[in-house]
């Protein structure tokens, strides 16, 4: 966490003449209107936001202890809201300032303020100001500003030591970086400890406090990934660390028109933020750290952190998802119909834990077990996409062609090749379950030895074994259909999925439906031979789950694909 500190030192240094700006959080709330109300004469005006908002100053001091000023959300509860911001600007005012604004304060009839904000409590983010004598709280009294700002780092301690950004000073100053520092000591420490665990200064402090309040309040600063709010703190290997926070704004306002003619495939706006950086050639000069958060007023729940994107990163992801055709920001189930790619792959329908996708794209993290990847596979043939809610299909569907997306091994491969070229597995990924076109072979059994030669998933006997009888099922499944049965499909969606345990039943119950309507062929004969051969080949029973789905599927898949190929199956 050191570096991100010091990212923040750096950001609040770039800022330290906008301090009074930087707590003003009225640029980030979503404020629909402000109804400014004269505590004399309890007049009342509506203004749009743009037209007075440079009026007012926005600040919620914490969590339950309300706004610095009476300047508040349009709720039910505004009277207890004005209660505490009156009690709020008194803590940092002189005593002569203090009464005048209790006389102020005792003044206030509430019946009729209420009767007055009665007619707007139905619209929603309307905001109330209130006023005295034509000037806004914070006009009156501009020294609550100040004076919040400069107690804001005061700490509990004052010691003679070295500040943690350099120099020997007086440090015990609080930046007020709860997640870096008293959140790391044990639970009960937490609760009793007032101290933070960085040595900082009174300057060190502020600007830290300065560089944090701007990156979690400015929208230049913050973006979406994969549906997650994240805030990037940029590390500089620059001089003039001013002039690249300044492009990094201009870049975040601009439009994408004329960016790139391509499909943008991350969130827009990091991608332009990198290309400007290419284009100024300073794309070596720093890195990012992502810090994934939900913020809610001055209260910040960190969720995980990335740290040392290199732009460069960021780039190679972009090409690479272009190269393969993976669309990183949408789950399918969200597109609609029209708008569906038929050619992407979805990959957020493979990996539906977006913490992980972040860190797995982006970051250091990887899979380092070809299990994990046949269970993203499985789970995507099964389910449609790995979100929980997602319903168990059933099973002659999938193998029917109903799910024709999820049993497409092509589009898996490009997704396991994604992944490959990115090193986010630590092992080879390249044909691991799908290799050649069926055009390439005259007939199935070309197909299924090619397959069983040079797929992975393939390449042991009991793998082969699921392979052929699913193969076999959808020959009696279709077969079955034209004789108006289903009692193979049937028993199939019984079962669930199929699995080491349950596989000679499957094969049993093919075969009965086989000899019920004398099924036969040159093919149907080749597959049982197939199976034959096989049986006596297997020496070791062991498959997990979704190895035996994926082989049982793909077997199945591949027959109905290269038979529909041929004109044989409609």
């Amino acid at each position: 966490m050191g570096d991100i500190v010091k990212a923040f030192y750096e950001v609040g240094g770039v800022y330290q003449e906008e301090a009074i700006d930087n707590y003003n959080q009225i640029g980030v709330k979503n404020i629909q209107k402000i109804i400014a109300l004269d505590l004399d004469g309890y007049d009342v005006q509506v203004y749009d936001t743009v037209a007075i908002s440079d009026r007012f100053f926005l600040r919620v001091t914490s969590a339950n202890g309300g706004n610095l000023f009476p300047f508040l959300f349009l709720s039910d509860k505004v009277l207890d809201g004005i209660k505490k911001s009156f009690k709020n600007m008194k803590a940092f005012l002189s005593i002569e300032k203090q009464w005048e604004l209790e006389s102020i304060e005792k003044a206030i009839d509430c019946d009729l303020l209420s009767e007055k904000l009665k007619e707007f409590q139905s619209e929603k983010n309307y905001y109330i100001g209130l006023l005295y004598q034509g000037r806004t709280f914070n006009e009156i009294y501009p020294e609550v500003i100040t004076n919040y700002i400069a107690s804001a780092c005061e700490g509990d301690v004052a010691i003679k030591a070295s500040c943690f950004m350099g120099g020997e000073s007086t440090v015990g100053y609080d930046a007020g970086l709860n997640f870096c520092s008293v959140n790391e000591l044990p639970d009960k420490l937490k609760k009793t400890s007032k101290y933070r665990l960085l040595p900082l200064a009174k300057e060190g402090a502020t600007l830290v406090k300065q560089g944090f309040e701007k990156i979690f309040n400015e929208e230049i600063f913050r973006f979406r990934l994969f549906g997650l709010s994240y805030y990037f703190v940029p590390t500089i290997f620059l001089d003039d660390k001013k002039s690249f926070i300044e492009a990094i704004k201009k870049a975040s306002k601009e439009s994408d028109v004329g960016i790139d003619g391509g499909k943008y495939t991350l969130e827009r706006k990091l991608e332009r933020i990198v290309q400007k950086l290419e284009d100024a050639q300073i794309s070596q000069k720093m890195l990012f750290t992502f810090m994934f958060a939900e913020k809610n007023n001055n209260e910040i729940k960190l969720l995980q952190t990335i740290e040392d994107v290199a732009p460069s990163r960021i780039k190679k992801v972009k090409e690479l998802a272009e190269e393969y055709r993976i669309d990183t920001s949408n789950l399918s189930k969200y597109i609609k119909k029209a708008e569906y790619n038929q050619d992407a792959v979805y990959i957020r329908d493979y990996i539906a834990e977006s913490l992980f996708l972040a860190k797995l794209i982006f970051g250091k993290e990887g899979i380092a077990n070809i299990d994990k990847l046949y269970e993203i596979i499985n789970k995507k043939i099964m389910l449609g996409n790995n979100q929980p809610d997602n319903p168990k299909r059933e099973y002659a569907k999938i193998l029917s062609g109903y799910f024709k997306d999820d049993t497409d091994f092509e589009k898996h491969q490009r997704f396991l090749d994604f992944l490959e070229a990115l090193r986010a597995v630590n092992f080879e990924a390249k044909n691991l379950i799908h290799g050649g076109e069926m055009e390439e072979f005259a007939s199935f059994k070309e197909l299924m030895e090619w397959k069983f030669k040079n797929v992975d998933v393939l390449k042991s006997a009991i793998a082969q074994e699921f392979y052929i009888v699913g193969a076999l099922s959808r020959f009696v499944i279709r077969w079955q259909y034209t004789k108006e049965s289903d009692t193979v499909a049937k028993y199939l969606d019984s079962i669930g999925s199929i699995n080491n345990q349950n596989i000679d039943r499957v094969f049993r119950k093919v075969m009965d439906g086989a000899k019920k309507y004398s099924m036969y062929g040159d093919e149907f004969d080749m597959l049982l031979g197939a199976y034959s051969d096989i049986q006596s080949e297997v020496k070791n029973r062991v498959i997990s789950i979704d190895k035996a789905n994926i082989a049982f599927t793909m077997g199945s898949i591949d027959y109905k694909n290269f038979k529909s190929k041929k004109g044989e199956e409609q």
